[in-house]
């Protein structure tokens, strides 16, 4: 029974030791709230994310971070909610898709039936400038109404350009930046490049999107980091 006990003992020991190598490009603390506010390219609101952390376990040696995400809309009023799940494992980050999912752009689908299919972002352990970063994809299929709509979100060429200071409302962050193209299908195709600061145990602290020409085309900032 003592080796029983001490075999389950060091076999815990392994798995929170292979989570502990992971590096949270998102906050792993339950109860931190954040509030991302979106502007158009003369800085008027377009929008607001605010993302509350509702959960952090690990599993079989996985992080598994929950998150509740709440878009609104310019004036404030409530787009909808979604749940959100990051997740750590063995030594890679991976960021839920969803994350990406722009509902002031697509209206209010609250309450459609909703099929994803997703593959994550992924953020290595001990990225360096230069890197390429594997790619992410997500197609979402709404059956709402008479006619069913459907729209895909393609993030790739990812490049860690630099590791930077980043100010904002929230702070001040040593964030990574990483560079990318977007296509966007819904139901036209839409390409774009953005660029991108994240910053450990905080997530995106800055987003600039820019067109085909590299004419800014809007941007977002964490406004309010509280644990």
């Amino acid at each position: 029974m003592k080796q029983l006990a001490l075999l389950l003992s060091l076999l815990l020991s392994v798995l929170l030791l292979s989570a502990q190598d992971c590096e949270s490009f998102f906050p792993v603390d339950k109860g931190t709230f954040t509030e991302m506010k979106n502007y158009d390219a003369k800085g008027k609101l377009t929008g607001t994310v605010r993302q509350t952390v509702t959960d952090v376990s690990t599993v079989a040696g996985e992080l598994v971070i929950k998150v509740q995400s709440e878009q609104l809309d310019k004036k404030d009023e409530s787009l909808g909610t979604q749940d959100l799940e990051m997740r750590c494992k063995d030594g890679v980050f991976y960021m839920d898709m969803k994350n990406f999912y722009n509902q002031a752009a697509m209206g209010n689908t609250e309450g459609a039936e909703m099929t994803i299919d997703a593959k994550d972002l992924m953020f290595p352990a001990n990225i360096k400038p230069g890197e390429t970063l594997p790619d992410g994809s997500m197609t979402m299929s709404f059956a709402s109404g008479p006619i069913p709509m459907n729209m895909s979100i393609n993030i790739f060429n990812r490049k860690v350009e630099a590791i930077e200071n980043i100010t904002t409302p929230a702070g001040t962050f040593e964030a990574y930046k990483i560079s990318y193209d977007i296509e966007m299908k819904v139901p036209i195709k839409i390409t774009s490049k953005a660029i991108q600061w994240y910053a450990k145990n905080a997530g995106a602290v800055r987003t600039e999107s820019y067109n085909k020409a590299g004419k800014l085309m809007g941007y977002s900032e964490l406004t309010t980091l509280r644990k």
